[in-house]
């Protein structure tokens, strides 16, 4: 298995990826292709794929949107199709720190689920990522204001290197996004589309896009 890079998929979930989903709208519309064009390539290539799935309380809206979201039990919450490989463990809620041994030479996929979008607020993932030794992740999903942006400086702070599909994430018109994007440059994190990332050759560094609505909606469908 190629453990130079990893895909980290953050909340491609039904209600936020799928027309039937509760914030389904244009921009995923775009991105969901593109994430399952990420998928098709890491299933082809044998590459490891860290997946979040946000699980929010009955009850509540969650953290992403007003519209009520991802909420437990509901088909909302399920992974999009497409998005699982058949070498996968879901390691559920369970907030410790204990880990399967040799976790990715067992299974492709490890997924782990949440309440909050905050990566290493979880001790299982946390554990997991500062096990690992130096590789670059692969971000596409949700949420680019809350759990997009912490979990690429979180990443770059901990010297990984970080290329964000700029073609696979939806931001949910999170007044944040444009703030959450000079973040990420700060930190020189990797801005690619879809279409360099799965190519032989690895993405170019890119200097700013235009700006980052145009960032988020470059691709075509």
């Amino acid at each position: 298995m190629d453990q130079d890079r990893i895909l980290l998929d953050i909340e491609t979930q039904r209600d936020l990826f799928e027309p039937t989903g509760s914030c389904f709208g244009p921009q995923a519309q775009k991105a969901a292709p593109k994430v399952l064009r990420l998928f098709r390539w890491v299933s082809k290539n044998q590459i490891p794929v860290i997946s979040t799935v946000l699980r929010v309380r009955k009850g509540e809206t969650g953290p992403l949107s007003g519209i009520r979201h991802c909420v437990e039990d509901t088909e909302g919450e399920q992974k999009m199709a497409g998005t699982l490989v058949p070498t996968r463990i879901n390691l559920g809620l369970r907030n410790t720190t204990d880990l399967p041994r040799e976790i990715f030479h067992r299974f492709q996929q490890v997924i782990f689920e949440k309440r909050d979008t905050d990566i290493f607020s979880h001790a299982r993932l946390e554990r997991l990522i500062t096990e690992l030794r130096p590789v670059t992740f692969i971000i596409c999903g949700a949420g680019v204001a809350r759990g997009i942006v912490q979990a690429a400086v979180g990443l770059r702070k901990r010297d990984f290197g970080v290329i964000l599909a700029s073609d696979a994430i939806v931001d949910l018109a999170d007044p944040m996004t444009e703030m959450a994007v000079l973040r990420m440059e700060a930190k020189n994190v990797v801005f690619a589309p879809t279409k360099e990332i799965v190519t032989t050759h690895p993405p170019k560094r890119r200097r700013r896009f235009r700006s980052p609505t145009e960032l988020l909606n470059e691709a075509t469908p």
